[in-house]
């Protein structure tokens, strides 16, 4: 059997990604998005999405820390 030079963890993904991978999903489905759309939803919309939510937090926490 031929291991690779980089190592078994090369065709698998981290524990800390599939952790970080989950929050990005439960975030989104509470926002509105449904599981399986999130699923096939491509790395950068989700990534966009994820974004465009947190402007709205700091922009809703700026709000609130001014009145």
């Amino acid at each position: 059997m031929y291991l690779s030079a980089l190592g078994l963890s090369f065709f698998a993904l981290s524990s800390d990604y599939k952790r970080y991978l989950l929050d990005e999903f439960y975030y989104l489905v509470k926002e509105g998005f449904s599981y399986s759309d999130i699923q096939i939803m491509p790395t950068y919309q989700r990534k966009y999405f994820i974004g465009k939510i947190l402007e709205r937090i700091d922009i809703q926490r700026d709000a609130s820390e001014k009145s």
